[in-house]
């Protein structure tokens, strides 16, 4: 991509990764030659794009929000237009940018992507994971062009790829776990707790007492080693070598996965294959 204006691009790239230094080595340029891209631009915009926190991290500015999402939309239309001279020259090229919650990663997008890679090498996929909300957020702010993630979908337009549903775990009995009684000795991954905060949005549970950890495999881990009962993804559970007893959650939590973006016939020829081979592996699973 090389009509993007280069400054432009950086700060894209600062604002993803919220670092000078993480920047730096994704452009593969100089820490130096970031701050002097992301000054010049501000002073062609006459505003402030970024502020720094006492750990140096990038913090965006209110307008520097909207002028990133100004920005993810310029991007993905210099995508499509070079989407359109590859379609005319009967190739395909350009790049995908797939967000994804960690479990669609694990059960479906590891078995397509090498596939759709070797099918159209020359087309790049930039793959981003993140908890549900996250993932909708990306696509609704023009920096995914798909997502898989749970319902509700927030109008962007979706189809349906598969159904979770949360259950209990624990070292050596089934538990029942209501969650609108007991949360104390509840033990939750970062995606399964947002998960489970976003199904039950509206209700009067405190996970304040609840231990969050970042990865599923560490819950799991905690749980089995008698830490306390564990609320995870029973399709994830399916990923993770564990002997643990499952039991049952009350008020029983399914979620809806579902591939999603703004609109589905608007999508570049290579998210179109992508998007099919997705469809396709949900239907044959």
């Amino acid at each position: 991509m090389v009509m993007l204006n280069n400054n432009l691009h950086i700060f894209i790239t600062a604002a993803q990764t919220g670092s000078l230094t993480e920047a730096a080595k994704k452009l593969y340029v100089s820490q130096p030659a970031i701050s002097q891209a992301i000054k010049k631009l501000e002073e062609e915009l006459n505003v402030k794009l970024f502020i720094r926190n006492k750990r140096s991290n990038l913090i965006l500015t209110d307008v520097g929000k909207e002028i990133l999402v100004l920005a993810n939309q310029m991007y993905d239309l210099e995508n499509r237009l070079y989407q359109t001279t590859y379609d005319e020259n009967h190739m395909m090229g350009g790049i995908v940018r797939v967000a994804s919650v960690p479990l669609a990663t694990a059960l479906i997008l590891s078995r397509v992507l090498p596939v759709f890679k070797k099918q159209f090498s020359n087309v790049k996929i930039e793959l981003f994971e993140s908890d549900p909300l996250g993932v909708k957020n990306m696509v609704l702010d023009y920096k995914a062009d798909i997502g898989i993630s749970t319902s509700p979908y927030f109008g962007l337009a979706h189809k349906y790829l598969m159904t979770d549903h949360i259950v209990s775990i624990d070292r050596d009995r089934s538990v029942k776990l209501n969650l609108s009684e007991e949360t104390s000795d509840l033990i939750l991954c970062r995606v399964a707790y947002e998960s489970i905060t976003e199904q039950l949005r509206g209700r009067n549970i405190d996970f304040s007492h609840s231990m969050i950890v970042e990865a599923a495999s560490t819950q799991i881990k905690m749980v089995a080693e008698g830490n306390g009962t564990g609320a995870i993804s029973g399709l994830m559970l399916s990923t993770i070598p564990n002997e643990l007893v499952i039991g049952e959650v009350k008020p029983a939590i399914e979620m809806e996965i579902s591939l999603i973006t703004h609109d589905f016939n608007e999508l570049s020829t290579a998210a179109k294959c992508i998007s099919d081979m997705i469809l396709e592996r949900a239907v044959t699973e």
